[in-house]
């Protein structure tokens, strides 16, 4: 198979990749040590997803985000030993398709340090999924290659020729079937993101340079989502907007920072797919400029605030109001008639989850979420949407 690969990908390996087979349970405890070697504990935001509304409150994200992987996880490539490691329970098919797909991983490795590339940097969440949409893409694509000539050998047939949404929707049916359908809606799409779209970027280099322009893109990687969902912007070299972090004064002594990151273009689509359908969810998100979100954390509450800067359109403001004609509307379908309304500023009083606020100001969109009463054994509001616009005006330093 590495064989079979190396022809696919057009990359020779550099050395022999070991393969070992494990139980399901055996498999997903290597992940898991590898996660507790790689990740903090405060870099699993199930608290903002709960806060958003994304997930249910009192959730158990982490044992979730485990069964939802021993579902689908079929093998991985270990860079910090090199080592495949797969299910032994597969089909032939299936463990055919997740050799070439890992193995791919390996030759990556092997060219690109993706052990390195791939380590958790704390505030750098957009540029870490960008990495992995190029991994992921490329693993898949040339996966496909390797499929496609063993079941149809000299058709001259690849990956590329499959339609974009044909692909894209295969990928989605796999995450919506069997037990990863009880999964919520967000981390499956999540889960299958970077599988989807890095794979379209993959695919659109290959259709104007082959396998050549994918190696460019390794030498010269996405540092976005944003560029890895419009290769001409990756193509331009077009950098984020620097957004500063939100403040959070207003909310009283007491409260820090949990965790800080920058959610991107694709964190942003993601997002407003739990609100509206995907097309719509897509034209909205085009013109991410920048982001900078903050999960705060007080004792037993918590908040959070996100504000995203869209870049110019027609005139400055252009993109983002229109993100604010249709988002307010599309969170009034879910929550229902809004606290408070008006030009600026629109406020959903929840009883569990605190206040939920988007305000515009320029060419910027503040989402505010809380506080909420996290502790006890359910979750209560602990602000009102007069809060929250104080919170707003102090973000975006003005009326």
């Amino acid at each position: 198979m590495l064989r079979r690969v190396e022809t696919a990908r057009g990359l020779e390996s550099k050395k022999a990749v070991p393969g070992v087979l494990l139980q399901r349970p055996a498999l997903i405890a290597q992940v898991k040590e590898h996660v507790v070697k790689e990740l903090p504990p405060e870099a699993i935001r199930d608290e903002g997803l709960a806060l958003f509304g994304f997930i249910p409150t009192k959730f158990d994200y982490e044992s979730a985000e485990y069964d939802l992987l021993q579902d689908q996880l079929a093998g991985y490539y270990e860079p910090a030993d090199g080592t495949m490691y797969m299910a032994n329970d597969l089909g032939d098919q299936e463990a055919e398709a997740t050799l070439a797909h890992e193995l791919v991983h390996a030759l990556q490795d092997q060219r690109w340090n993706l052990g390195d590339r791939s380590k958790y940097r704390p505030g750098d969440g957009d540029r870490s999924e960008a990495v992995s949409a190029l991994a992921e893409g490329d693993a898949t694509s040339a996966m496909f290659d390797v499929m496609i000539a063993r079941a149809a050998p000299g058709s001259g047939k690849s990956a590329v020729d499959l339609p974009d949404d044909v692909f894209a929707e295969q990928i989605r049916a796999g995450m919506n079937e069997g037990p990863s359908a009880k999964a919520p809606h967000v981390m499956r799409t999540s889960l299958a993101a970077p599988y989807i779209y890095g794979t379209l970027f993959v695919h659109a280099l290959r259709r104007q340079g082959a396998w050549a322009a994918v190696n460019r893109a390794w030498d010269d990687a996405p540092t976005t989502t944003e560029q890895i969902l419009h290769v001409d912007k990756w193509l331009a070299h077009e950098q984020p907007v620097k957004v500063p972090a939100p403040s959070f004064a207003t909310l009283g002594p007491g409260w820090k920072v949990s965790d800080e990151d920058s959610e991107g273009e694709l964190g942003l689509r993601l997002a407003l797919e739990e609100w509206t359908d995907p097309k719509t969810a897509a034209d909205l998100s085009a013109g991410w400029g920048g982001d900078r979100g903050v999960l705060l954390t007080n004792g037993d509450r918590g908040a959070f605030a996100w504000r995203l800067e869209y870049d110019p359109g027609k005139t400055k403001d252009e993109r983002t109001l229109r993100a604010w004609n249709a988002i307010p509307k599309a969170l009034a379908k879910v929550l229902g008639a809004p606290k408070t309304s008006d030009s600026k500023f629109v406020c959903f009083e929840r009883a569990d989850r605190g206040p939920f606020a988007v305000a515009r100001s320029g060419a910027d969109l503040v989402l505010v979420l809380g506080p909420a009463n996290t502790g006890g054994a359910s979750w209560t509001s602990a602000g009102d949407c007069t809060l929250a616009r104080a919170w707003v005006r102090e973000i975006v330093g003005g009326p």
